[in-house]
């Protein structure tokens, strides 16, 4: 099983195709209809399960040129589908894929180099390792990250924090067949897992960051690209605004490091004129804040 999955499928075109119409429109319908809050719901918007995919692809494949080819044309057929199957049900409508595809068609383009460079896993050897690593080094990015998010509102992020790094160990010891690249890829990593941690765990007694974003309230903010915004606390965090672009209302996106300093954000408009939104923050029975503004 490990050899067919693994490079043993004869990826024809039109099995391709069917791949990635099934893969769009299963994902598609899994934003649609399981319920927020279980992060199985994340894989229409995050990168765990698309990168196990791609490589599903490109081992398949008999040249770097087909690998590229193929991850591609994969891309640009599944991921307009996640969104089209859902603008029918969906307040945006086709707004929902105006607003989100076009950030899915950058890493579209992305899988032509990437499935080209990402063949050569098939070699196994040290380059091999090295190339599979960048994959496992993402997933074990992305799961450090589930894994926070986890141990601080359980169970949500269950399901992707084991995703994450269940593929890790199944990447290494199905793609690479020889000893020597399995050990240089464990060793890899191993030390992206202790990096990871370290950069969500350490160093940081605030437990942060705590992410937020809310729309904002234009009758009384009428926010336009020469609006900004900042935090009162500039060294706890960071803010964004993303100005009303005719699909949805300007939002502000805000990352506070530490719940107990200021996370109140600040709205300047282009006469210099400044308006304080303040933060409430509310804190569950595990102590997990929750940031609302006003």
């Amino acid at each position: 099983m490990r050899n067919k999955l693994f490079g043993g499928i004869r990826l024809t075109w039109r099995r391709l195709i069917l791949f990635a119409v099934i893969s769009g429109v299963i994902t598609g319908l899994i934003a649609l209809l399981v319920p927020e809050g279980n992060s199985i719901r994340q894989i229409a918007v995050t990168f765990e399960v698309w990168i196990l995919l791609a490589i599903l692809v490109a081992v398949n494949c008999d040249t770097p040129l087909e690998a590229a080819l193929k991850t591609f044309v994969y891309f640009l057929v599944s991921q307009p589908l996640v969104y089209l199957v859902q603008a029918p049900f969906h307040a945006l409508g086709l707004g929902l894929f105006r607003y989100y595809y076009p950030y899915w068609f950058f890493w579209t383009l992305a899988t032509l180099p990437g499935g080209f460079v990402a063949w050569y896993i098939k070699k196994d050897n040290w380059l091999a390792a090295l190339i599979l690593s960048v994959a496992t080094g993402a997933l074990i990015l992305l799961g450090s990250g589930y894994l926070r998010d986890l141990l601080r509102t359980p169970p949500k992020f269950l399901i992707s924090t084991l995703f994450c790094f269940g593929c890790v160990p199944v990447l290494i010891l199905c793609v690479l067949r020889r000893r020597p690249p399995r050990l240089i890829a464990a060793g890899l990593a191993l030390a992206a897992l202790a990096a990871c941690l370290i950069l969500q765990f350490g160093g940081n007694p605030g437990g942060g960051p705590y992410r937020v974003g809310f729309g904002v309230d234009e009758a009384k903010y009428p926010v336009t690209a020469e609006w900004s915004v900042r935090l009162a606390d500039p060294e706890n965090g960071s803010v964004s605004l993303s100005v009303d672009d005719g699909v949805i209302t300007s939002t502000i996106t805000v990352s506070i490091l530490d719940p107990e300093r200021s996370a109140d954000v600040i709205l300047t408009d282009p006469d210099g004129r400044e308006y304080l939104l303040p933060a409430t923050v509310i804190r569950d029975g595990n102590g997990n804040p929750t940031f609302t503004y006003w």
